[in-house]
């Protein structure tokens, strides 16, 4: 029987699944080739490759991508996409490119022999809480064609007219339908995955995802330990137990960093109000509040809403890994 709670949750973590693309590429590629990829942190990366083959090796592990393959790389570990196993690789600075926008470039590599097509992508998010999901899902997550799903091949298939024949606008149109394919591959995975611990499976789980939920709903509400348990319906000791287990953290520990998450993302909404952010997220005091997102996300409410979350990749590499 489908668990309409669960899949209100679902809904709930998809939809904070905004993107800020950071940057995409089209790779057009023949073999031999490869590419080594540096760490970006709090990013995920994908790959779709719409012609030929290729090797995607993450934390140890070697993925074989075939045309309409979707990988994605969630924890921004750095990593490497070759043409077979055995290819030499090169930095990613190192290669031929063709810049087309701000976040956009076409990748060549000529090695004479059997064509690849590559779209890959770096995308950040504007929540910060969807760092819990990104650090839930495993090292690589693979989506393809076939199956049910055939607006997904059609989406692939626009991507490769778009990069096969580019017009004014393909760079707004593949990034707007990679964004489509990754949340796909996302909400798949959340469909049909079990894992043992976590958030997602904190999530899940019948008796802490519903008090999760609730401060989800309502990040405000004056939560202490015994409303928490209550809503999970089981005695303090076990609920705080049965939290850490899952969650990783105590369960207080967890509302007070996501009222600061829920919060970073209003104070980016136009015309918020610091004050008001504050209110919303159960804060009378506003040096108390001020005190909480500084500790959360190392500087000041007004300094991140006059900040904007990164719109190029070189905004999230660490600086010693771009070339001067």
């Amino acid at each position: 029987m489908r668990d309409d709670r669960a899949a209100d949750r679902w809904v709930d973590v998809l939809a904070d699944l905004e993107m800020t693309g950071v940057f995409y590429s089209t790779g057009r590629f023949t073999e031999p080739w490869g590419i080594d990829l540096p760490a970006l942190p709090r990013t995920l990366m994908f790959h779709l490759l719409l012609d030929g083959r290729a090797v995607v090796e993450v934390e140890g592990r070697a993925y074989e991508l075939t045309k309409g393959d979707l990988l994605l790389v969630p924890h921004g570990s750095g990593h490497r996409v070759l043409s077979t196993p055995d290819a030499p690789s090169r930095s990613l600075w190192d290669i031929d490119r063709e810049q087309a926008g701000d976040r956009y470039e076409h990748l060549v590599i000529d090695g004479g022999g059997a064509a690849a097509t590559l779209v890959c992508g770096a995308v950040g998010f504007a929540d910060p809480a969807v760092g819990r999901l990104l650090e839930s899902l495993p090292p690589a997550l693979r989506a393809g064609r076939g199956g049910p799903d055939d607006w997904l091949a059609a989406a692939v298939e626009s991507i490769g007219r778009e990069a096969r024949e580019p017009r004014p606008g393909t760079d707004v149109v593949t990034a707007r339908l990679a964004d489509v394919v990754v949340v796909h591959a996302v909400r798949g995975w959340l469909e049909d995955a079990e894992p043992a611990s976590g958030w997602v499976a904190a999530l899940r789980d019948p008796a802490i995802g519903p008090a999760l939920h609730a401060v989800h709903r309502d990040p405000g509400a004056a939560w202490s330990l015994e409303a928490l348990a209550r809503e999970a319906r089981m005695s303090r000791s076990a609920f705080a137990e049965r939290f850490a287990s899952l969650v990783g953290e105590a369960p207080m520990t967890y509302v007070a960093a996501w009222r600061m998450d829920v919060a970073a993302r209003l104070l980016r909404e136009p015309g918020a109000s610091v004050a008001a952010v504050a209110r919303h997220v159960g804060y009378d005091s506003a040096p108390g509040f001020h005190r909480a997102f500084v500790r959360r996300h190392g500087v000041t409410p007004g300094a991140w809403q006059r900040s904007r979350p990164p719109r190029r990749l070189e905004d999230v590499l660490p600086a010693e890994t771009i070339p001067a």
